[in-house]
């Protein structure tokens, strides 16, 4: 959306009311409570700073034309603008950096998922708060290029609540134009009708906040990494999931469905505001499937007083890439033929996030010195049958052995034109600590270049689980005769 578009649809607020049924983008914020400013002489990153006094920058509450929490606050309303211009505020006569905090009220009618963006100008920099929440963790940087524009600029969708809402930015100038910049959109069809956008401090109570709720990123993964264990490829799906709540949010129930198959997790404790990214592993039939059919994943989440259904999108892109790096090799054993693989791949029994291992993770123990021996063997998948693959050992040293002959540096082939159901054997005694498993990467097919979505999906479906003879011969052509 271009900056007059922007414009002309804060031209339909009226003291920041949305106007209902009306086709709805992003709506700039144009009206603050501009705080007096504040010297950024902090030895630590000024962003780091809280320079109001209590009740601080989790609980300010100002009003216009009052001091509150040690600053002065002034009304600043500039109809339609799409930034909110501070150069004016410096303090006179000093080149040194200032903060400067901007204050907005959020007024819904329930509780709402809408799109909240935020930047600063040029080399301005900007934290936010929403209910007292730090959305530091939060935002996702935008790619923003637009005359007017933010050069720096973060989105999210966030939760507001029923009644009042408080937004704050902290902006911090620097050797350019200082200002910031922000705006609302809807999440879903009609997520911002009626919502008011407001700078006096309303009458009663404030700030109520939403009853717990959770949001996923729009897109999960995939994660542009595979694995390999006996004769089955897989991949890892990452959820970004951040909770909205006055308290953490606990207990929460995960049920995702990718190309028919369905994994579940459970979450301990979510801190609001705070997002963390739950990964799962799927087959990459599946997944692949979830994106060559356009079906997505489908997510449900169930805690207390709350559930949601959500259709996430998937990155083919990413699973094409996953396809062309090093697979990781898993399922390895000891000598004996111990060593903890008995669980699926892709089930871990932990839930806590803090201590899971990532699922793409081999399910013992990375080798922690030399003198360790790991015994491992794989089928050729459909999927690779017709490839030349290659032994990568980066983070893995060790003296390998292939098929019980010695194999030593890093140009290993571990078999060229493979055929479907050959059997890759691999024995190691480790020579230092390993940093990660190793993994077999085609060596003969470059992946596509310039590949966009819509042809990642293409090549994605060449790609066969019996046999991707046409994907390597049409691969192959694309490259031309500089490819491998």
């Amino acid at each position: 959306m271009n900056l007059r578009t922007a414009i002309m649809l804060a031209g339909l607020m009226l003291f920041g009311v949305v106007a209902s049924g009306v086709a709805q983008e992003a709506v700039a914020l144009d009206r603050w409570l501009v705080s007096s400013p504040f010297p950024a002489d902090s030895t630590g990153d000024p962003l780091d700073t809280d320079y109001l006094s209590a009740p601080g920058e989790v609980a300010v509450l100002p009003d216009r034309g009052r001091t509150v929490a040690g600053a002065d606050w002034t009304l600043v309303r500039r109809d339609s603008a799409a930034t909110l211009d501070l150069e004016g505020r410096r303090v006179e006569g000093d080149d040194a950096d200032v903060a400067i905090y901007a204050h907005a009220y959020l007024k819904s009618p329930e509780d709402r998922t809408i799109s909240l963006t935020w930047g600063g100008l040029g080399c301005t920099t900007v934290a936010a708060w929403l209910n007292g929440r730090s959305l530091g963790e939060l935002g996702r940087p935008l790619s923003r290029s637009g005359e007017g524009e933010a050069s720096v600029a973060y989105g999210a969708d966030v939760r507001i609540g029923h009644g009042y809402n408080t937004l704050l930015l902290k902006a911090v100038s620097g050797d350019c134009p200082f200002g910031l910049t922000a705006s609302l959109a809807p999440a879903s069809a009609g997520s911002l009708d009626s919502v008011r956008v407001q700078a006096s401090k309303p009458y009663g109570d404030t700030r109520t906040g939403p009853s717990p709720w959770l949001i996923p990123d729009r897109t999960a993964g995939p994660e542009p990494i595979l694995g390999w264990n006996g004769d089955q490829l897989f991949g890892a799906a990452g959820v970004r999931l951040a909770a909205f709540a006055v308290t953490p949010i606990e207990g929460v129930e995960m049920k995702a469905n990718a190309g028919g198959e369905e994994v579940k997790r459970k979450i301990e404790w979510l801190t609001p505001a705070d997002p963390v990214t739950v990964r799962m592993t799927f087959a990459f039939k599946n997944l692949r499937r979830a994106i060559t059919g356009g079906a997505g994943m489908e997510l449900e989440l169930d805690w207390k007083d709350g559930d949601s259904k959500n259709v996430l999108g998937l990155d083919p892109w990413a699973l094409l890439e996953a396809f062309h790096s090093p697979i990781r090799l898993l399922g390895w054993t000891g000598p004996s033929g111990g060593g903890r693989n008995d669980t699926p791949p892709g089930e871990p029994e932990a839930t806590d996030l803090d201590e899971e291992p990532h699922p793409l993770a081999n399910l013992i123990p990375l080798p922690t010195a030399a003198g360790t021996t790991l015994i491992g063997e794989w089928e050729i998948p459909g999927w690779l049958s017709g490839f030349t693959l290659r032994l990568d050992v980066d983070g893995a040293p060790g003296e390998y052995r292939l098929d019980s002959t010695p194999v030593d540096g890093d140009d290993i082939v571990l078999c060229a034109s493979c055929r479907k159901g050959g059997r890759i054997q691999l024995v190691v005694r480790t020579t230092a600590a390993w940093t990660r498993f190793p993994g077999a990467s085609i060596f003969d097919v470059p992946p596509p270049t310039g590949v966009d979505a819509a042809s990642a999906v293409r090549w994605l479906n060449l790609l066969d689980e019996k046999g991707s003879r046409e994907y390597r011969e049409q691969t192959a052509a694309a490259a031309g005769p500089s490819g491998r």
